[in-house]
């Protein structure tokens, strides 16, 4: 592709400008072969061997590796006018590579691995403009299972300060660009009064909004005698706003209830939600050194009015730092949330497309050196997907080389009298290769079908140019 998955890596800091240009190539092989391993993408022995010598390399770190593409990351957000960055935490299960040492418990001491919190951002229509910020969680297997003295200790040193340091890298984001709405949106776990302290003390100046689903029946303050005094009841109370109406599909999943798994399924139906807003003002929860100052902000739930019987309602409270008072604001908010699926569908490229869990490495820190690459293989994945859905009439070749696209257009047989293809169009090819049928009801190829097209583009490509040369 003329601008290839490199140019992410083009400003790494490695100590070595021959670091720095390996990383680039090497990249670029994983690019264009998504899912296989790196033997396979590098495609030979010494290309290989330069690759371990980089990810083994004790100068070489994660952060090092990311950093370039946290700064395009936010240099794409400028001339936004609103952008979402949407936090979430994954888990990488490496229990099976029995060969990997350094790596910490997950939920019990014979399940190894490491966690990792994305920062992802896309704008509001949802175009994916790549990470801001990635923080890598290693547990300790001294600590591990001590979750009751945790909760006494300050929150720098809990797992769950990295949803306040993904706030305030947030909140630097929007400081950097004042002309950039910018939404900072989280699921239950960032439900927690740091981050609401944090938003009142930035002060004057651009903030970032925050957007949160409440994970807490939280007692309110100063509730007068005989009005409700927690979170859910003072919400079911309030006005109603209007309605929302919206399709789902059947699905089947489980959820946890008092510490065990249920099974649980949802009928594929018309769902209509009643919406109302609050502005509230939690009681602070107790902390080490007393209790903190009260912030007020608003609340709004949408919850279906009618479900089938036996069916849970679609039912959503979201907390919210942006003022909340019509029934069009609060369906913005709850856009603005949904947005948060994006970063579980970026987490399952990385899983499933990139295979990053079988990553063949004798050390955890060369496995995330290597993992760091695969993260903005996915972010460029998605990219493309999106892309040849704004905009369908680029050229192909913008994106593309020239051998990718004759060389997938022959594989696919369409007419050489037919020309270069739009992006739309060769993004359909792609998709075409990757498994997706592209009957009209299937809508444009999605991330699995692209992953898996790249991949045999990238195959097609090389025996073009190998035929061209002879």
């Amino acid at each position: 592709m003329p601008e290839d998955i490199s140019a992410e890596f083009a400003n790494a800091d490695l100590k070595d400008v021959r670091r720095t240009r390996r990383l680039g190539e090497v990249a670029r092989a994983l690019g264009e072969a998504p899912g296989l391993s790196i033997p396979a993408a590098c495609g030979g022995w010494a290309e290989t061997m330069a690759a371990y010598r980089l990810f083994n390399s004790e100068a070489v770190k994660p952060a090092a590796i990311i950093a370039p593409h946290h700064e395009a990351t936010a240099a794409r957000c400028e001339g936004r006018a609103c952008v979402v960055v949407a936090q979430d935490t994954t888990e990488f299960d490496y229990t099976h590579m029995k060969g990997t040492t350094g790596f910490g418990p997950l939920n019990g001491l014979d399940r190894r691995g490491c966690f990792l919190h994305s920062l992802h951002v896309v704008t509001e229509e949802g175009l994916p403009l790549g990470l801001l910020d990635t923080a890598v969680l290693m547990r300790d297997d001294e600590t591990f299972g001590t979750a009751a003295s945790r909760k006494k200790l300050p929150i720098g040193e809990k797992e769950s300060v990295r949803w306040l340091d993904g706030y305030l890298r947030t909140l630097a984001l929007a400081r950097r660009l004042p002309q950039c709405e910018v939404f900072s949106v989280s699921d239950r776990e960032g439900d927690i009064h740091e981050v609401f302290e944090a938003w009142r003390d930035a002060g004057e100046g651009p903030r970032a909004e925050w957007i949160i689903r409440a994970n807490q029946d939280r007692a309110l303050a100063g509730v007068a005698a005989g009005e409700p005094a927690k979170l859910f009841a003072a919400l079911a109370a309030a006005p109603e706003l209007g309605t929302i109406e919206f399709e789902v599909k059947a699905r089947a999943g489980t959820k946890k209830v008092k510490g065990n798994r249920v099974p649980t399924s949802r009928s594929a139906r018309t769902v209509t939600q009643a919406i109302r807003a609050l502005e509230i003002t939690p009681r602070p929860p107790a902390r080490a050194g007393g209790k903190p100052a009260p912030v007020s902000f608003w609340a709004v739930l949408a919850g279906e009015t009618d479900p089938p019987a036996g069916e849970e309602p679609v039912r959503w409270l979201l907390l919210t730092s942006k003022k909340v008072t019509t029934l069009e604001e609060a369906r913005r908010i709850i856009r603005l949330y949904l947005r948060r699926w994006d970063i579980e569908v970026f987490h399952r490229v990385v899983k499933t497309g990139c295979r990053v869990e079988r990553i063949q490495l004798t050390t955890a820190a060369a496995v995330l050196n290597a993992l760091m690459v695969h993260l903005v293989v996915a972010w460029r994945i998605l990219h493309l997907t999106h892309l040849g859905r704004r905009c369908p009439d680029l050229p192909c070749g913008c994106v593309f080389d020239e051998a990718e696209w004759r060389a997938a257009c022959v594989a696919v047989k369409r007419p050489p009298a037919a020309g270069e293809p739009t992006l739309a169009e060769f993004i359909r090819i792609v998709g075409k290769l990757g498994g997706h049928l592209g009957r009209k009801c299937d809508g444009p190829p999605g991330p699995q079908s692209m992953w898996q097209g790249l991949a045999r583009v990238r195959d097609f490509a090389i025996v073009w140019l190998a035929l061209k040369t002879e």
